[in-house]
């Protein structure tokens, strides 16, 4: 497996967890969220470059915070942070324009989500580099109902094959740029795609996306009670 470069978006301002400010800030176990999870990039030996996508207003601080921590965190990890955009796509979008590669792989991991290790890792990196494509996921623990118009069950899909998914989502370099041009086509021809992550874009140029195998510490935090979770799987973590 070859080192990748990894796009982080990390411009989300935080609402729901009521902080005031991007969540990136926030702190888990000692650790600003957005350092941690570049620490844990660092550690899975699978990363050399990271392209940290933040609020247009905050660059000059990440900035400074990734200089603070990257000594004593990510020590060789090639750090560059850029703008992010209105939406994930375009944060991404933004990402992906400096990637520097012309083959190989890039991932796309929220800055979010800074549990998931090297095992997640290496297991996505692996799939991918037989498929092009491929995603972190773990099967769904509740019973997941179809809600219709009139606010009543519409179905119930069978809860065996349904998976949640989340990041790293891993894609051969030149499939990842083929979605998102597609996804310049769409919008600029006025029927923009509705998607929610990176693979639902490769998934619409009819390109299979592998499945796998995820952690249940790899959450994404996003709620307050997102933040004392995280308090818990970094106690475990040390």
């Amino acid at each position: 497996m070859q080192p990748m470069t990894v796009i982080v978006p990390a411009a989300g301002v935080g609402r729901r967890l009521g902080l005031g400010k991007n969540k990136a800030f926030a702190t888990v176990g000692g650790l600003p969220l957005l350092v941690r999870c570049l620490r844990m990039l660092g550690r899975t030996g699978l990363v050399r470059r990271a392209v940290v996508v933040t609020g247009s207003a905050e660059q000059e601080e990440t900035r400074q915070l990734l200089a603070a921590y990257g000594a004593s965190c990510f020590p060789g990890l090639d750090i560059v942070v850029t703008a992010g955009g209105k939406e994930r796509q375009d944060s991404v979008a933004n990402g992906l324009a400096l990637v520097m590669e012309r083959a190989g792989f890039v991932a796309v991991h929220d800055g979010a989500r800074p549990f998931a290790g090297t095992e997640v890792f290496a297991r996505t990196l692996a799939l991918a580099e037989r498929t092009g494509a491929a995603i972190a996921a773990v099967p769904v623990k509740d019973t997941v109902k179809v809600a219709g118009p009139d606010g009543c069950v519409a179905a119930t899909p069978d809860r065996a094959t349904l998976r949640a998914a989340q990041t790293p989502q891993i894609f051969e370099v030149n499939l990842l740029r083929r979605a998102y041009a597609l996804l310049a086509e769409r919008r600029a021809a006025g029927r923009p795609l509705a998607v929610t992550d990176d693979a639902s874009l490769v998934e619409a140029l009819g390109h299979p996306v592998a499945l796998a195998e995820g952690s249940y510490d790899n959450i994404k935090i996003t709620t307050p009670e997102d933040l004392l979770l995280a308090e818990e799987i970094a106690k475990r973590s040390l």
